[in-house]
């Protein structure tokens, strides 16, 4: 399924889908498709590191500064990713670069989309945080190329794509019309 909404729009949204798939083409990095709105926090999660649960684990702590008393399991995953005091923002937008290396078991891989999902709803509905209660964005992008989209059969999320961004002041070229 693709998506209709712009990435920027899709970001800056307190209404799911909570997960979606970024499928970037040869030669483009994720992290240059993706401007984080004023206020927001990006945070890249190493794909490539994140095959085995505990290697996820360790990386969603790196990535996000997790506070040292992370238990490493599901339920202190979801835990922190409903707090994130540390990290004071308008909104969150995790990147998870070679996404297609992400808990390649069908069963881990399920039990992290459901953290995720469990996560956004809960900053989607103001339920999340500390302190002011309000409804705030929070997106997961799985990013990944077009050939390493067909390495998982079914990857269970919306897709949405992403134009590259103009400089300001750059113009696109126009075809010249032969004489």
């Amino acid at each position: 399924m693709t998506s209709k909404l712009t990435l920027p729009t899709y970001l800056q949204s307190t209404q799911a889908p909570w997960t979606s798939l970024l499928v970037v083409k040869t030669g483009q990095r994720a992290e240059s498709l993706v401007h984080p709105p004023t206020g927001f926090a990006l945070r890249v999660i190493k794909g490539a590191k994140c095959s085995t649960t505990a290697g996820l684990l360790t990386e969603c702590a790196r990535a996000l500064d997790f506070p040292d008393y992370f238990g490493h399991n599901w339920d202190a995953l979801e835990e922190c990713l409903a707090d994130l005091e540390w990290l004071p923002a308008k909104g969150y937008i995790l990147l998870i670069s070679e996404a297609a290396q992400v808990l390649p078991d069908d069963e881990e891989y399920e039990t992290f989309l459901e953290v995720l999902r469990d996560a956004g709803e809960a900053w989607g509905s103001g339920q999340a945080g500390m302190g002011t209660r309000r409804a705030t964005p929070f997106h997961v992008l799985f990013a990944v190329s077009e050939r390493e989209k067909a390495k998982r059969a079914h990857w269970r999320m919306t897709e949405i794509t992403a134009e590259p961004t103009r400089k300001p002041g750059v113009r696109p070229r126009t075809p010249s019309k032969g004489i």
